[in-house]
């Protein structure tokens, strides 16, 4: 009988000591929790007032900027930012020979076809593009077109990399740049149409 009150003062004792670590952890998280309540509260309020679009008064005479073709170029130093759940290993040059010259002669080739890219989008959309506004896209593009061009050689999976595939590269990396550059220019139409109130 004193052995099973001496181990059941044993097992209380273990008992209260873990509840009274717990009670002190507990206690530690509620007064972090209460410095960083006080440090959210002690911050200035964000008061926004109410804002008003009349679209209906806008007017535009001049557009102006850089119509981007699907990411933007100055946001590549920030690329990592979108992958950081990735597994993907950073991006690794695909160096070969000419490597300057192939990029440039796409990008040429690229440019030789805008006008046409920007004649065949707009006349899908119905719309007919003052010609500055044709000069502006195009003037925007082409000043992108290596940056681009490198990023999605790039972008080549290693398999691809082989040299007897370099022409299927090619041709993979031209689609995918005038399928961005046509993606661009719906954007650039929808906006400057909704902008003007439906009016070329």
């Amino acid at each position: 009988m004193q052995n099973d009150f001496y181990s059941y003062t044993v097992q209380m004792q273990r008992y209260l000591e873990t509840q009274d670590n717990r009670i002190k952890m507990l206690e530690n998280e509620l007064a972090l929790m209460k410095t960083k309540l006080a440090e959210l509260q002690n911050k200035p309020a964000v008061n926004v007032e109410r804002i008003e679009y009349k679209f209906d008064q806008l007017k535009v005479e001049t557009l102006e900027g850089t119509l981007n073709i699907g990411l933007n170029p100055s946001d590549l130093s920030n690329i990592e930012e979108l992958a950081i759940n990735s597994a993907n290993p950073p991006l690794q040059p695909y160096v070969f020979p000419n490597r300057q010259q192939f990029v440039e002669d796409l990008s040429a080739s690229i440019a030789a076809e805008m006008d046409e890219l920007i004649q065949d989008t707009a006349e899908q959309h119905r719309e007919n593009l003052d010609p500055s506004f044709h000069q502006l896209i195009k003037s925007d593009i082409e000043k992108q077109l290596s940056q681009r061009v490198s990023l999605y050689l790039d972008q080549t999976s290693q398999p691809e990399r082989s040299p007897h595939l370099l022409e299927q590269v090619k041709e993979k990396i031209s689609e995918r740049i005038k399928s961005d550059i046509t993606q661009s220019i719906r954007n650039f139409i929808q906006s400057s149409s909704n902008t003007t109130g439906g009016n070329n």
